[in-house]
């Protein structure tokens, strides 16, 4: 008999192999948006309505961090589907503030760029060997080039980071796009509240253009004008502009639906058929992970904001572009550890820098359970074994959500199940995300 998972962070749960049965759960709520338009909503002057926001740990650092630059938050409703945000416009403190920004890599970064306006803030992170790794450098390079005053630890400025303000001003700087592109939203978030404006020169290429695409979408939403070229390399934002308060509606995410197609699409039974709604066409991420999926002939219909993927169909190997749809890498590749042939990902460099090495963090463990992976520097190379791998070890997710959901796809299909350490981490972008599973028919059972 299969136990009910704990929504208490389990610390370790054993995923069996298992037959999924029809299921139409609701896709949890995008975290790109959610965190731009509450940020958008806590610098605009008046209330804002944000609609159906995203539940995670990442939105509590975020909500937290909010309040702790002026803004006031309240539910309108009971079920908490509607969050009212009294702005502030522009973030001030009558004395030193510590903001904790718990394991959100995007929440620090965008919170780093507007901590510029505070006379002193400190960003610190309860999860040193994860988020209290990343690097900030480019953007702490940046914001001293405004006038900030930025101590960070390390060379590669890694939290804990004080930042204080000294002659802020506005200009030109130049951001390196190479590591992240959190670094240039946060500039275009922190440059219409700029005395001079912005000019923001991007080098070294940019990474995950459909997440400033994102920023650039809830900036016009809000009133912000920027002006840009077609490759998103030089920004013009003028001063004097005020974010305006709004009702927004947070659609569907797509990295978390990505996790429910893939352990549908591995699935050797027929009758396994997944309904997903609130996926909202035209999504730049969306649009490449689902032709994904249809390239790995995947039985899959879409009409609208509605998905429905059938299981039961032999997949096949294929070749992919990785960083558009970089938060999707870790669940594609269990995905493609079951289809026929070879698979490469490519240009995915960029995962070495997230809440684990999800480029060599993730083929490690992925050969433990017993999948073919070969990892690269800027890719991974995948040679499926339609006929499941064996299982049978306990693996471990490396404190990183995107890689539990990756292995837990892998325990279904696996010939004697995997145990996944850490399993708590999962609450980072999708709290049920094992007890969804559950439902599904899937065996999953903590372990004392």
């Amino acid at each position: 008999m299969t136990e009910n998972v704990s929504e208490t962070r389990p610390k370790k749960i054993f995923v069996g192999p298992s037959h999924l049965l029809p299921a139409q759960p609701e896709v949890p709520s995008s975290k790109y948006y959610t965190l731009r338009y509450v940020l958008a909503a806590t610098l605009a002057v008046g209330e804002s309505r944000i609609i159906l926001p995203a539940f995670s740990d990442d939105s509590d650092a975020l909500f937290c961090g909010c309040r702790m630059l002026g803004a006031e938050l309240h539910w309108e409703d009971e079920q908490e589907q509607v969050l009212v945000i009294r702005g502030v416009e522009r973030p001030t403190s009558s004395g030193p503030l510590t903001i904790n920004v718990g394991n959100a890599g995007a929440v620090a970064r965008l919170l780093l760029g507007l901590g510029a306006l505070l006379p002193e803030v400190t960003f610190v992170t309860d999860h040193p060997e994860s988020l209290g790794k990343r690097p900030n450098r480019e953007l702490l390079e940046a914001l001293t080039s405004l006038g900030v005053i930025c101590e960070g630890t390390g060379p590669e400025g890694c939290l804990p980071i004080t930042l204080r303000r000294n002659e802020l001003h506005g200009g030109h700087v130049t951001i390196s796009g190479a590591r992240s592109s959190q670094y240039l939203s946060a500039l275009l978030f922190l440059a219409p509240l700029l005395p001079e404006g912005l000019e923001i020169d991007v080098v070294d290429g940019l990474k995950s253009q459909p997440l400033v695409r994102a920023t650039l979408e809830v900036l016009q939403e809000a009133g912000i004008v920027v002006s840009h070229d077609a490759a998103l390399l030089h920004f013009h934002i003028a001063p004097g502009q005020r974010y305006q308060p709004r009702t927004y509606r947070i659609p569907g995410d797509y990295p978390s639906a990505a996790a429910l197609l893939a352990a549908y699409a591995v699935s050797n039974d027929p009758s396994s058929i997944l309904h997903l709604d609130r996926l909202r066409p035209g999504d730049e991420v969306g649009d490449v992970l689902l032709q994904t999926f249809k390239d790995m002939g995947a039985d899959m219909q879409i009409a609208g904001e509605n998905v429905t993927l059938r299981g039961g169909r032999r997949l096949q190997g294929f070749e992919l572009d990785g960083d558009p749809v970089i938060d999707c890498i870790p669940v594609l590749v269990a995905a493609a550890c079951f289809a026929e042939g070879e698979s490469i990902i490519s240009n995915i460099e960029s995962l070495h820098y997230k809440e684990s090495d999800r480029i060599n963090d993730l083929c490690s463990e992925l050969r433990r359970a017993g999948c073919n992976v070969e990892p690269q520097s800027d890719a991974i190379i995948i040679h499926g074994q339609p006929q499941g791998v064996e299982g049978g070890v306990t693996v471990d997710g490396h404190s990183d959500h995107r890689l539990l959901m990756a292995l837990a796809i892998v325990a279904l299909r696996s010939h004697r199940g995997l145990t996944l350490t850490g399993a708590e981490h999962i609450s980072k972008s999708y709290p049920h995300f094992f007890t969804e599973l559950q439902s599904f028919g899937a065996t999953i059972r903590t372990i004392v």
